[in-house]
């Protein structure tokens, strides 16, 4: 407590260099805490369920790439096999995001539902807060005995039924038909883990129900619709269940060779799938603020060596008194901490206000943002980082100011007492180490600065001005035959046409860019392929006008148009890239294919009809790849995107126009999902820019911090040279040789910041790599670039000082000497 207290006097004697070393340290404490607070609720925080290692997800993957770490879908058929064949799991469950229409009101509104198997919450391994969760005879068409069920979030248990204990056995009209309300899930319980969690869970009983003339979606081994998730038997390995599932997986691709050829799984572990590559970026980002971090501390070590030449007679007199070498080390050492805890504190206070910007500023396809807080687990970083800071950056400054020479330090008021040379040596070491992590940062920033404006630039292919969106889900009950689909389509869309502002108006499944994606196999009928060999291809489904809506030029041929009726000749649309790779120096206009999606039991030939331009569906990021086009009227969707091309610069303005049409003819049917398409690309590129704009200013801020540290070195350095400064300027030094003497000694140590920094950014682009679009990662301009920069910089940085010493006085430098 002694030398607390005498520590907390000897920094209030210099304001000036406890305020600067305090804030310094703030600024790499609290940006350190800020980042940590979102990998801690994203990347290290267990998930919210009992036993949660033992969560694994499971979807489908194509045999002839079995190390592929992406997940796919799976049939219900398909999960019900691996549901009864496999030892190694508790037991699993599939489930489906989907959006339902609650109706009683006035108008219909749309809620977020999983659509779930009967073991869900058992294998979650959290139970409703109120009445059960689901049986198995409710996964049947139509529910079990009690007919179709619901299970509630706590959330919409609030807003619906004030949380009333009595809402079990209440009846909500769902999708036009009772649901009898039997659990209420506990508060916080949700899953998917999303930005917008479920409102409801039902059963997958509406799948049960054929539409039509077609099977049940559950009885269709090709429709990969459902994603799945399995707890592992506690003795389990996920190896040993992937190995488990694969031997099922090839069984079912010998006994059902026209949908599951070439079929396999694989599993994840949850958090693994759940995160997915948000990991990478993350951890990229917290090196980058653990660098600024570093750059402070050499800061503060700085004036720490520079504050203990000041200190050297006091020192010495401790010595003298019989004070040892450990006991002065201490001493010094407290400082140092005392020091990093002020830094700490200002830091946490920082890191709050810089929390909620950072949770402002995450785009909302990250999981978990909800969890993001200064939690008991970021308060112990905090206290860790910052008393592992106080003792990093105050040992080698104690170490050197313990070691002194007593006789000189007391004869010459503590000038020269400090071995000078091994002190300007540690400073500049320290000054090379600030510019090379500097560099390093400035680097990624510019990379990825780079890589965003060129991403930001893409083609999607569309014209996405003045383009109104939403989706459009149609209840199974109501509309269960296709031409009743076509029938809604139709009045809809001939109603939409006449409202003021609206261009032309039509449907697509799936939204370019909205992160949903339906793929078929395929085969060429001049080409015919085995079994398992056929080609696979995006499909969408269009409406007659969507391509004009869009803005999708037609490259050869006709669009769809009247004449493409339900009875009609089959048809079909290709994009270019489609074309170039599978009618390569040929005319694809009256090519024929056979899609594997169908309406039919067979699966009939189409005929290509038109070639249009290529369209970025799934992200900017990624290749153009082959897709085609079906129909509507050929091929309906219960569920389609609505799109609209307006004349108003706000298409959302028609969001009530829109909505009182649908009313007029069906109320029960939601409108849901009303954006216009540009935000669909902001979110695509929401990522690239939150990376590029963190990683910028932390390169902003090491780089500030370095120019201090230049500066403050170099004015150090005319200081202690002001003798020898006076004694060449009257030896007939000229002032532009003392500004090359001083400023030449900055630049050296730059230079050699620089070299060492270049080796560092060339390892830091590998870790870039994936993160970069449109831009190599040895990129020779930005690495010359950034160089140039840093160098200006630091030339700035040495001027001020040289000019000061360029100004000496010679008589007055000697006398002072």
């Amino acid at each position: 407590m002694t030398e607390l207290r005498f520590a907390l006097r000897q920094l209030l004697k210099s304001p000036s260099f406890t305020i600067v070393a305090v804030l310094a340290l703030a600024i790499g404490i609290g940006a350190n805490t800020a980042i940590f607070s979102v990998i801690n609720a994203v990347l290290l925080k267990p998930l919210p369920f009992p036993q949660a290692e033992q969560l694994v997800a499971l979807g489908s993957t194509d045999a002839r790439e079995p190390n592929t770490r992406g997940l796919n879908s799976i049939s219900f058929p398909d999960f019900k096999d691996f549901r009864a064949q496999s030892q190694s799991f508790v037991n699993l469950a599939a489930f489906r995001a989907d959006s339902i229409a609650l109706g009683g009101g006035s108008e219909a509104q749309s809620l977020r539902a999983e659509r779930v198997t009967a073991e869900f919450f058992d294998v979650l391994g959290v139970p409703p807060q109120l009445g059960r969760g689901f049986r198995g005879d409710e996964e049947a068409a139509g529910g079990g005995p009690i007919g179709l069920v619901v299970v509630l979030s706590y959330d919409f248990w609030r807003r619906q039924f004030n949380g009333a204990p009595n809402a079990v056995g209440s009846v909500l009209i769902l999708d036009g038909e009772p649901h009898m309300v039997v659990g209420v899930m506990p508060k916080g319980f949700q899953f998917p883990i999303q930005t917008n969690p479920p409102d409801v869970y039902t059963t997958t009983s509406s799948f049960a129900t054929a539409s039509g003339n077609d099977k049940p979606a559950t009885e269709v081994r090709g429709n990969h619709m459902m994603q799945a998730v399995g707890r592992l038997k506690p003795s389990a390995k996920v190896v040993q269940a992937q190995a488990e599932l694969r031997t099922i997986a090839a069984a079912l691709a010998q006994t059902y060779p026209d949908s599951n050829t070439n079929f396999s799984v694989s599993l994840l572990p949850l958090r693994e799938k759940m995160v997915g590559d948000v990991s990478g970026a993350l951890y990229v980002l917290f090196g980058a603020v653990g660098c600024v971090l570093l750059i402070a501390i050499a800061n503060v070590a700085n004036l720490l060596l520079a504050r203990a030449t000041v200190r050297a007679k006091e020192i010495a007199l401790r010595s003298a008194l019989g004070a040892s070498r450990g006991r002065i080390i201490r001493q010094l050492l407290t400082e140092s901490v005392v020091l990093s805890a002020l830094g700490g504190l200002l830091g946490l206070i920082f890191a709050a206000w810089g929390t909620d910007v950072l949770v402002g500023l995450i785009p909302e396809n990250i999981p978990r943002i909800s969890a993001i807080r200064l939690d008991g687990m970021v308060l112990a970083f905090t206290f860790i980082i910052s008393l592992a800071t106080g003792i990093l950056f105050g040992l080698v400054p104690a170490f050197q100011a313990s070691r002194l020479d007593l006789q000189k330090a007391l004869n010459e008021s503590g000038r020269g007492a400090i071995n000078a040379g091994s002190h300007n040596r540690l400073r500049g070491a320290l000054v090379i180490g600030e510019v090379a992590l500097a560099l390093i940062l400035l680097t990624g920033a510019g990379l990825l600065l780079q890589s965003f404006s060129r991403l930001s630039q893409v083609d999607p292919g569309l014209r996405s001005d003045r383009l109104f969106t939403a989706f459009i889900s149609l209840p199974q009950a109501a509309y269960p035959r296709p031409e009743n689909v076509w029938n809604f389509q139709d009045q809809l869309l001939s109603q939409l046409r006449t409202l003021p502002g609206v261009q032309s108006v039509s449907t697509i499944l799936p939204l370019p860019l909205s992160e949903s994606n339906m793929t078929t196999s395929f085969d060429l009928e001049e080409r015919p392929l085995p079994e398992g060999q056929q080609a696979v291809s995006p499909v969408r489904i269009a409406g007659k006008d969507y391509f004009a809506t869009a803005g999708v030029p037609l490259l050869s041929g006709r669009l769809f148009d009247s004449r493409d009726l339900p009875k009609s000749k089959l048809v079909m649309i290709v994009n270019q890239r489609f074309a170039d790779k599978f009618f390569p120096g040929e005319n694809a206009i009256g090519k024929r294919i056979a899609p594997g999606m169908s309406m039919e039991e067979s699966t009939p030939q189409r005929e290509i009809i038109g070639v249009v331009g290529n369209v970025k569906h799934l992200s900017l990021r990624e290749e153009l790849t082959p897709e085609m086009y079906l129909p509507a009227t050929q091929m309906p969707s219960s569920l389609f995107a609505l799109v609209l091309r307006t004349s108003t610069a706000n298409p959302t303005a028609l969001t009530a126009s829109v909505r009182a049409e649908m009313a007029r003819i069906d109320p029960g049917v939601p409108l849901t999902r009303v954006k216009v398409f540009q935000d669909y690309i902001t979110r695509a590129l929401a990522r690239p820019r939150f990376n590029a704009l963190l990683l910028g200013i932390f390169a902003g801020v090491a780089l500030l911090l370095t120019a201090i540290g230049i500066y403050g070195v170099m004015a150090y350095s005319v200081a202690q040279r002001r003798h020898e400064i006076g004694i060449r300027m009257a030896l007939g030094a000229q002032r532009g040789d003392v500004l090359r003497l001083i400023v030449g000694g900055g630049m050296k140590l730059t230079a050699l910041g620089v070299a060492i920094g270049l080796s560092g950014a060339f390892a830091l682009t590998r870790v870039l790599r994936s993160l970069l679009f449109g831009i190599e990662p040895f990129d020779a301009l930005t690495l010359c670039a950034v160089a140039f920069l840093l160098c200006a910089i630091a030339l700035l940085a040495c001027w001020f000082p040289a000019r000061r010493a360029a100004s000496v006085n010679p008589l007055i430098a000697l006398r002072e000497g």
